[in-house]
């Protein structure tokens, strides 16, 4: 039999879209030993971005710098384009790829005279158009490139309608998307015998065989089952299973506020994990209404002004994304530009310190000695400064002192609870702090990296969200940074990743929410 001889694998180009650059920052360095090309005009909408607040900015940024730097010392013609791109420049990567800048040179000629140019042109029409152009780039590349497989990689879905209607070959960036995660599977049971059911009730906690718990992963919560038997647990390692903190019956005094008890074992599980101190990370995914927000606010609350003192303060926040049309700039100082993103947060502390009566700024406070206790030196010093400074006229004829102070007002007043925009965390350096980050599924896998690495010593991060309520533009259930940091860090030692998906807000909500 002759021996059949395997052709040779066609090269690879990637080109990349002006989001998928935005989205990862780091993107030049995950495509192996293939090629990437970037379209003039992916600079030309970059250079557009570099000037935007926040993470977009940033990104547009570094990718401006980075590029910079990868041609500061070495330009070559590529040679895929076989001399026919001759207003390209070529840079090999450090992982044995290479990057091509690419300038249509159809464009230059001001010749249309190609199958897929002409294609393009009768489909379009408007060749002026960036995301046009871009894809004029990518028919380019396959004329130049025959026996090139050229990928159009795009998070834009009308680009990629586009692209596909046109018979390119489109993809997603895949590489922060999770594949094979099982969201909504619901909790686990193990079937103990009568023996290991005893002994963890007496022992809370019971030792398994590795055949019985193999399946688990480190920190994951389950129900150990025996007949009617059910209880909620949490895998600890080399088969050890343990019982939760907090019994059904067992609730949390919030000091000066409401005692909080656990709705279900879900929120039982949930509890467990934000009150265990060497749990340093806890994502929680779940629809609305399940109380991932109102209970995570009232364990950090427990945490920071509770006689333990774990934590110096909560810091709260969220992504400052739209729902629907754009409001356009809000009027005032950044307390009010923020108050309609923050405002949930305020309905969860009126719930939590609904037991007391509202009171006025001339009211003594009868927790004084207590706060200052468990105030740091330089946080009481500084409030004490502020309490002495004597008002100026236009201050003492202020209505705003008349106005009622809500019951949870001395927690800003004191520093323990902050509320921030997202725009401001880069930079910082967060210790002994609990941080609750809510609708986190908003945030890109980049952004939610950045969060996590700015927790300094003694502190926590908590990322909440619904991965089925994702608002921004190029994210999807899959790619969110809520559901990549859950499944990335699923299994380390000083992380805990929960679903909630019962709906205790009321019956319509729930109704809402899994029907709508």
């Amino acid at each position: 039999m002759a021996k059949q001889i395997s052709k040779p694998a066609r090269t690879k180009i990637f080109v990349l879209d002006t989001n998928v650059l935005l989205h990862d920052p780091q993107c030049l360095n995950k495509f192996e030993e293939n090629t990437i090309a970037i379209p003039v005009e992916v600079l030309e909408e970059l250079d557009h971005k570099k000037t935007a607040p926040g993470e977009l900015g940033f990104a547009a940024r570094k990718i401006h710098r980075d590029l910079r730097a990868l041609f500061d010392d070495q330009l070559n013609e590529p040679p895929e384009l076989k001399g026919k791109g001759s207003s390209a420049l070529s840079r090999d990567l450090p992982n044995g790829g290479r990057l091509i800048v690419v300038i249509n040179d159809y464009f230059i000629a001001g010749e249309h005279d190609s199958e897929g140019m002409n294609r393009l042109k009768a489909t379009l029409v408007d060749l002026e158009k960036k995301d046009s152009r871009i894809l004029a780039s990518v028919f380019f590349l396959q004329e130049v490139c025959e026996d090139c497989r050229v990928i159009l990689v795009t998070k834009d879905a009308n680009m990629a309608l586009k692209g596909i209607a046109l018979g390119l070959e489109v993809q997603d960036y895949m590489n922060d998307k999770v594949t094979g995660a099982k969201l909504g599977s619901g909790i686990k049971t193990i079937t103990i015998s009568d023996e290991d059911y005893a002994r963890f009730v007496e022992e809370h906690g019971v030792d398994l065989s590795p055949e019985v718990t193999h399946h688990l992963f480190l920190n994951e919560y389950i129900y150990v089952s025996n007949g009617e038997f059910r209880e909620p647990a949490r895998y600890r390692g080399d088969g050890q299973i343990d019982a939760l903190i907090l019994s059904g019956e067992t609730g949390v005094k919030i000091p000066k506020g409401i005692n909080i008890y656990p709705l279900n074992d879900e929120q039982r599980m949930l509890m467990d994990a934000l009150l265990d101190e060497d749990i340093k990370l806890v994502t929680c995914s779940g629809k609305a209404g399940t109380g991932k927000t109102l209970v995570s606010i009232a364990m950090a609350l427990f945490q920071t002004l509770g006689e333990d003192n774990l934590y110096e303060r909560v810091f709260i926040t969220r992504p400052l994304v739209h729902i629907g049309k754009d409001t356009g700039a809000l009027p005032g100082t950044l307390e009010e530009k923020l108050a309609p993103y923050i405002a949930p947060f305020y309905d969860n502390l009126e719930v939590l310190f609904s037991n007391r009566k509202v009171m006025r700024k001339d009211e003594p406070n009868e927790n004084q000695a207590r706060l200052d206790r468990i105030t740091s030196t330089r946080k009481r010093k500084k409030a004490m400064a502020k309490m002495a400074r004597q008002p100026s006229p236009q201050e003492q004829n202020n209505d705003e002192d008349d106005r009622p102070r809500k019951p949870y007002q001395f927690l800003f007043d004191y520093g323990m609870v902050e509320l921030e925009a997202m725009t401001f965390i880069r930079g910082r350096s967060l210790s002994n702090t609990i941080f609750i980050i809510d609708e986190a599924q908003n945030l890109t896998p980049h952004e939610a990296k950045t969060v996590v690495s700015r927790m300094a010593e003694g502190s926590k991060v908590v990322l909440l969200g619904d991965p089925y309520q994702v608002d921004s533009m190029f994210l999807d259930t899959y790619s969110n940074g809520l559901v990549h940091t859950a499944q990335r860090l699923k299994g380390t030692d000083i992380t805990a990743h929960l679903e909630l998906n019962t709906g205790v807000r009321s019956e319509l909500a729930d109704l809402a929410a899994d029907l709508l």
